[in-house]
C-alpha cells in the first residue's frame, strides 16, 4: 500500500511538474515580445495576466506608470478597464437573474417604470438581452457627451426618449454605451442598489479583487497608471476620461493580478475557490451569441469576416482554429484595456495599457492565441501593425489639410452667440471669450471650442482627447440671424435667444 501510494505521489508530482513546464514553454519569449512590441507601439506601460485550467500562469507589468518619471507598472498597478466595465455589467445582472429580481428576457419597463426609447414598441419589448448586446437600435455611440454635461442619471434615461433609432428594434447591432448604461441602472432598481454597489459587493469583494474599483477614485491611489497620448510629436500625460454618469459602460477599473481572479471564475462555470459566484446557467446566457454583427474597424486579427463575429451578453465571439473565443476590448483617453476567454481551453488574458488608442493589446492577446491554439496561417503581428497604421490615419486630423481657400465667418463672431437647445442634449451657450468662440454645455457648463473651418462652418472640440473635431455648422436666415447650429454626432440646436 505505501508502495503504491508513494507510486501515485510521484506520477502527481511529475503530472504538475509537466504541466508547469508546458505553460513556461508556451508562453517562455512572452516577455520579449511584450518589451518589443511596447517599444514598436509607443507604450508607456502594460500589465498582463494569462490564466489557464485555474491557474494564473502569467502575471507581470512593464514599463513605467508615468512616462519620464521612475514609477514602474507591476501586476497590482491599478488600469481604466474602460469598456471591459461592460462584462461587469453583464454580470451584474446575471446577479440580479440568479437572486430572482429579474430575467435576462423580462421587460425592461417593468424594472425601470420611467424606461423609454423613441418608439412604444421597444418601449414596451426592450429586455436586458437586447441592452446586452447592442440590438436596441439606439445609434452607435450617440449620448456618450452625457458623462459630462451635469445631468443625473434619472435625468439621462429621461432624455433618452429623444434619440431617434439608427434602425429598427432588433434589426441590427449599434454600439451603444447608454445601452449598457440602462442595463447597469437595471440591474441596480432590480436589487434596490447602485450599480456600483451592485458590482463591488457581489462581484469584486467575493473573487477578492481588492484593488479594483471605480474611477471617481484613481486619482486618488497610489499605484495608478497614469493614461497617455501622442501629441505633437511627444507622449504626454492626459487628464483621466471619468465615466460618472455613464459608469457601466466603462468606468471599473482594475489591475492584471485581480483580473486573473475574474478570468477563472467565467471559466470555471461561475465558481471562484469552492463559492458560486454566477450560476453556471448565466454564465452559459453571457456567452450566448444574441446578435450577429460584421466586424468593424476596432476588431483585429484574428477576427475577421472568415472568423464570425456576434455579440453575446457584453462579449464579442467569434471562432478561430476551431474554438469559440470570448472578447472585450476598452479605450478611454490614454487607456487601452482587452480580455478574452477560450472556455473550452479555460485559457484567460487580459491585457492592460496606458496609451491612447495602441493596439498593444491585441497584438500580446494574439501572440498568446497562438502558443495555444496554433499559429495563423499569415504573419497575424504584421496585420495588427498595419491595422494599427490605418486605425491611426483614419483618426488622426488636420485641420490644414482640410480647408481650401476658407472664406471668413459671415457674421461678426458676436452674432452667433446666445442659448441653443436640443431635446437630447438640453441647454448650450455659445459664447466669445478673448475673441474666440466656445460653448458652455448643459449644467456642468462643460466647455467647448469652436475654431473656424469656412464661412459659416465650425469645429466643434471638447476636451476629450479619444474624439474627433464635430463639424458645426450655423444657419443663418434671410434676416441675417442665426436660428440654429447643426452639428455631425450630435444633432441640431435651436436658437432659444
Amino acid at each position: 500500500m505505501r508502495v503504491t501510494a508513494l507510486i501515485t505521489i510521484c506520477l502527481l508530482i511529475v503530472s504538475i511538474a509537466f504541466k508547469a513546464y508546458s505553460e513556461d514553454h508556451k508562453l517562455r519569449d512572452l516577455d520579449a515580445f511584450i518589451e518589443q512590441a511596447m517599444k514598436d507601439y509607443g507604450v508607456p506601460g502594460a500589465s498582463v495576466a494569462v490564466v489557464k485550467d485555474n491557474d494564473v500562469v502569467y502575471l507581470k507589468g512593464f514599463g513605467l506608470r508615468k512616462t519620464g518619471s521612475d514609477l514602474k507598472v507591476n501586476e497590482n498597478t491599478i488600469f481604466q478597464l474602460a469598456s471591459v466595465t461592460k462584462t461587469f455589467t453583464a454580470a451584474s445582472v446575471g446577479i440580479a437573474v440568479d437572486r430572482g429580481n429579474m430575467e435576462f428576457d423580462e421587460e425592461v419597463i417593468n424594472i425601470l417604470p420611467y424606461f423609454a426609447l423613441h418608439d412604444p414598441y421597444p418601449t414596451r419589448y426592450t429586455t436586458p438581452r437586447d441592452l446586452l448586446s447592442h440590438r436596441t437600435g439606439l445609434p452607435a455611440f450617440t449620448g456618450d457627451l452625457f458623462d459630462h454635461l451635469g445631468y443625473t442619471r434619472e435625468e439621462v434615461v429621461r432624455r433618452i426618449r429623444f434619440i431617434e433609432p439608427a434602425c429598427s428594434f432588433r434589426e441590427e447591432a449599434n454600439y451603444s454605451n447608454l445601452g449598457f448604461f440602462l442595463a447597469g441602472e437595471t440591474a441596480a432598481n432590480s436589487s434596490g442598489s447602485t450599480w456600483e454597489n451592485l458590482v463591488r459587493t457581489s462581484i469584486l469583494s467575493p473573487l477578492g479583487m481588492n484593488r479594483s474599483g471605480f474611477t471617481d477614485s484613481i486619482d486618488k491611489q497610489s499605484n495608478a497608471a497614469f493614461p497617455h497620448a501622442f501629441i505633437d510629436g511627444d507622449t504626454r500625460v492626459v487628464p483621466y476620461n471619468k465615466q460618472g454618469v455613464l459608469a457601466p459602460a466603462g468606468a471599473m477599473t482594475s489591475t492584471a493580478s485581480d483580473m486573473a481572479h475574474y478570468m477563472v471564475m467565467l471559466l470555471d462555470q461561475g465558481k471562484y475557490l469552492g463559492r458560486q459566484i454566477l450560476s453556471p446557467e448565466t454564465v452559459t446566457q453571457m456567452f450566448t451569441p444574441a446578435m450577429v454583427d460584421t466586424p468593424g474597424f476596432a476588431e483585429l486579427p484574428p477576427i475577421s469576416a472568415e472568423s464570425g463575429f456576434n455579440y453575446g451578453l457584453a462579449w464579442g465571439i467569434y471562432h478561430w482554429k476551431n474554438h469559440r473565443i470570448l472578447e472585450k476590448g476598452g479605450a478611454l483617453d490614454g487607456m487601452r484595456s482587452v480580455t478574452v476567454l477560450v472556455p473550452e481551453l479555460k485559457l484567460g488574458i487580459t491585457v492592460l495599457a496606458n496609451m491612447n488608442l495602441t493596439v498593444l493589446p491585441e497584438a500580446v492577446r494574439a501572440y498568446v492565441l497562438e502558443r495555444y491554439l496554433g499559429d495563423a496561417d499569415y504573419d497575424i503581428q504584421a496585420e495588427i501593425q498595419e491595422r494599427s497604421k490605418k486605425i491611426a490615419a483614419m483618426l488622426s486630423f488636420d485641420p490644414e489639410t482640410k480647408i481650401n481657400n476658407p472664406k471668413p465667418p459671415s457674421l461678426d463672431l458676436r452674432g452667433y452667440t446666445g442659448t441653443y437647445e436640443n431635446d437630447v442634449y438640453g441647454e448650450f451657450t455659445v459664447v466669445l471669450k478673448e475673441g474666440s468662440l466656445g460653448v458652455l454645455a448643459g449644467p456642468a457648463q462643460y466647455t467647448g471650442t469652436l475654431s473656424h473651418v469656412n464661412y459659416d462652418t465650425f469645429h466643434l472640440n471638447w476636451p476629450i482627447v479619444i474624439n474627433l473635431p464635430d463639424e458645426t455648422t450655423f444657419v443663418i436666415d434671410s434676416e441675417g440671424k442665426v436660428t440654429q447650429f447643426i452639428t455631425e454626432s450630435i444633432g441640431t440646436f435651436k436658437k432659444t435667444e
